[in-house]
């Protein structure tokens, strides 16, 4: 059986009596003389700690045993001589038996093939359990304090900051970037469109120094580290899932540092992109314009777009059709047989469009959908405003006890200010002429922006303009249209 004997020494231990690499080959050769293997090929680390497995003949080793279809055994003099690490220790025993290997500490008794050998690995296994679990804990409680009582980055930069000195500083060109992208945005441009400016033509970078694509765009956007405030404990990592906990366990710390977006426009990119994902798994499929957005008026279920085919023996060829379908004739048969042409409902819809394009604002009668600014009720809008009267007295209270400065309790105050002024806004709303007045403006800047993508012959960005811009469409008795628009 073939022996990879792996003799290791530090140059701190280079003179204790039993450790030197002379004395660690003799005592595995002789083992494996006595065990009747084959006389071990030494891989042999000169002067190296076993701090970590940055070891270079530990790593050739290893990409010999990944390599080599025989299999055999891992022989050193002491379990310390491998790692002291008891994490290292078990997962080069799981790459070792993963290729066919067993380890054997020669003057320790130890052999991961025999049946004592894995019972004394388990049970290894469960204290290195126990101690990765202190110290992901011993980590989390130290970050968390840093999180609560500093000013201090624990996070990777977000695209638009450096990290100076510990503090998130503004990167002028990247911070100009945003600001001009969520105006873009808020005016109608397609999301596509900023993205591929940004990767072709601008070249603009992640800050890993990867292209943009839509998740990671909208991810950015969406984060609280553009107005200013830094989210601690947020999110978790569930094997390759990364879950949202629940807000009272987050560390949420407003005013941590210079604010890029006002909160004002932040919380209208929020909507914007809260509108998109409700249709998201439509948009890569050009066939059908209207995907998610078609409901039947009768039975108020969804219209899907269908395809059939006849063939015309007078004409000699296969005819294909394209159609938007009751889907509650279709799976439930609680609805009648009917169905709109595709052509015919997308050109009426993209008509449409053009027509705002060329209008006036006030000269439409659109219906729009209800503004998510509406949905919220006063009860909600007054327990925010305690709550921020709350947080000014806590940061009221920290500058009398010298834990603030005058500035920092200026900018709080300032900013909870802006804050109430917003929801005392919205408790005024109740008429809702204004929100609809706006609405209809923004819907006619948005076409007219987006009327190049509506001619250019590209479906795709054909229906990202028309899903910008739709609420719902109801079609009833397989002819009529009726269009809600959205007002977010």
């Amino acid at each position: 059986m073939q022996v990879f004997g792996y003799p290791r020494v530090s140059t701190d231990e280079q003179a204790e009596r039993g450790n030197s690499l002379s004395e660690q080959m003799e005592r595995m050769t002789a083992y494996c003389k006595a065990m009747g293997w084959d006389e071990p090929i030494f891989f042999i680390d000169d002067g190296y700690s076993a701090k970590d497995l940055n070891r270079p003949e530990l790593t050739r080793m290893l990409d010999r045993v990944k390599k080599d279809k025989q299999g055999g055994i891992i022989l050193t003099t002491k379990l310390d001589r491998l790692s002291r690490k008891l994490f290292d220790i078990l997962s080069l025993n799981e790459f070792f038996n993963k290729h066919g290997f067993n380890y054997v500490s020669a003057t320790e008794g130890f052999d991961t093939s025999t049946p004592a050998g894995r019972l004394v690995l388990q049970m290894l296994g469960m204290v290195a359990e126990f101690e990765r679990e202190r110290n992901s804990e011993r980590v989390r409680d130290n970050m968390t304090s840093i999180a609560r009582n500093t000013t201090k980055v624990i996070s990777r930069p977000c695209f638009g900051y450096d990290i100076i000195n510990g503090e998130y500083v503004i990167n002028i060109d990247e911070s100009t970037e945003i600001i001009k992208a969520a105006n873009e945005l808020l005016s109608g441009t397609p999301l596509r469109q900023i993205i591929k400016r940004w990767n072709f033509v601008d070249n603009i970078k992640t800050k890993e120094g990867n292209e943009w694509h839509e998740k990671t765009f909208r991810e950015l956007f969406q984060r609280e580290t553009l107005i200013g405030d830094f989210v601690y404990n947020k999110t978790y990592k569930d094997g390759s899932r990364i879950i949202t906990r629940p807000e009272n366990e987050w560390i949420y710390i407003e005013n941590h540092h210079s604010a890029i977006l006002d909160e004002e426009t932040f919380k209208k990119l929020g909507q914007l992109f809260q509108a998109r994902r409700r249709l998201g798994r439509h948009t890569t499929d050009d066939r059908y314009l209207l995907s998610g957005l078609v409901v039947c008026g009768h039975c108020k279920s969804k219209m899907n777009g269908k395809m059939s085919r006849s063939y015309s023996k007078k004409l000699n060829q296969e005819n294909i059709h394209y159609k938007y379908l009751c889907d509650g004739y279709l799976k439930r048969a609680k609805c009648f047989h009917h169905y709109i042409s595709r052509d015919g409902i997308e050109a009426a819809i993209l008509n449409r469009i053009k027509k705002m394009a060329e209008a006036s604002p006030g000269t439409l009668n659109l219906v729009l959908s209800k503004p998510k600014s509406q949905s919220i009720n006063e009860d909600e809008i007054k327990a925010k405003l305690a709550r921020l009267d709350k947080n000014m007295q806590k940061q009221i209270d920290a500058f009398n006890d010298d834990l603030i400065t005058a500035h920092d309790l200026k900018a709080a105050t300032q900013k909870v200010e802006r804050q109430r002024a917003e929801l005392h806004k919205l408790l005024e709303a109740s008429s809702s002429e204004k929100l609809e007045d706006e609405a209809e403006t923004k819907l006619i800047r948005r076409a007219k922006a987006s009327i190049k993508d509506l001619l250019s012959g590209d479906r795709l960005k054909t229906k990202e303009v028309i899903r910008e811009m739709v609420y719902e469409i109801e079609v009833l008795n397989g002819s009529d249209i009726a269009v809600i628009w959205r007002a977010d």
